[in-house]
């Protein structure tokens, strides 16, 4: 569905794209655009306008204390892990560059960097873990890894847990890292929701998206079944402003 929605979005434009509402609509997006970029926030983020003071303190200081606990949790993985974060950051940014010199299309190169990072750590991941797999035997037949290990245990037995350990650890710090970094991005406009003046901003912005939002909706509305003769019949995305909806606020 993401596709075909994606697809048609492209043709459309394609064929619009000098027609005045798409050029005055282009504008009214990229100023739009900027406001975020000067702001430091993120579309989706500027729905905290909405929140009162105690309610930005109280998820302040709970994202905060969540946050501190993640990042406990993502170090041991990301210490382990980080030869292979390092190497596939190095290779994809040199592979990206390259499909970029080579295209007249793409404009980042965001896929290639993502197969790219892909490929290495699939490569480089198994060889990491069996290095960690043999420093620990070592270590287990030098002193019992300072005791902890007990004497009854083979060497033999010590790669395959060892393995499935190191994997569990870095798996985990992923999964802790993702949801961090998450949260890590919604602390900017929740401070800036405490500041008197970016609070403003943020209220002025979330009205202007509103707006935007409504004037997106009514150029596809009007141009779509101009392109796409089953626009109504086969709609992919519901109309959020139908049958009047949408209020100015």
């Amino acid at each position: 569905m993401i596709v075909e929605l994606n697809r048609r979005l492209v043709k459309g434009y394609t064929h619009y794209k000098d027609d005045p509402r798409i050029v005055n609509l282009k504008k009214s997006v990229n100023a739009y655009n900027k406001q975020l970029w000067l702001l430091g926030v993120r579309d989706h983020q500027v729905e905290y306008a909405k929140f009162s003071i105690h309610e930005v303190v109280f998820t302040l200081i709970y994202r905060l204390g969540k946050l501190g606990v993640l990042a406990i949790g993502t170090l041991p993985g990301l210490v382990l892990f980080s030869p292979v974060f390092a190497a596939s950051k190095i290779i994809s940014i040199k592979k990206s560059r390259e499909a970029l010199a080579a295209s007249t299309v793409k404009l980042q190169g965001r896929d290639v960097m993502a197969t790219w990072k892909l490929l290495v750590a699939m490569a480089f991941a198994p060889s990491l873990y069996a290095l960690y797999s043999i420093i620990l035997t070592w270590w287990t037949y030098k002193n019992r890894v300072q005791g902890y290990i007990p004497e009854w245990v083979p060497l033999w037995f010590i790669p395959i847990p060892s393995i499935v350990f190191f994997i569990s650890i870095t798996f985990a710090a992923l999964r802790f890292g993702e949801t961090g970094m998450d949260i890590f991005k919604s602390l900017r406009p929740l401070v800036l929701s405490l500041n008197p003046t970016s609070a403003n901003t943020l209220v002025k912005l979330r009205k202007r998206r509103e707006i935007l939002s409504y004037e997106v909706t009514e150029v596809i509305n009007t141009l779509g079944p101009e392109m796409f003769p089953d626009f109504d019949s086969a709609r992919i995305v519901a109309d959020p402003f139908r049958d009047g909806a949408f209020k100015d606020t």
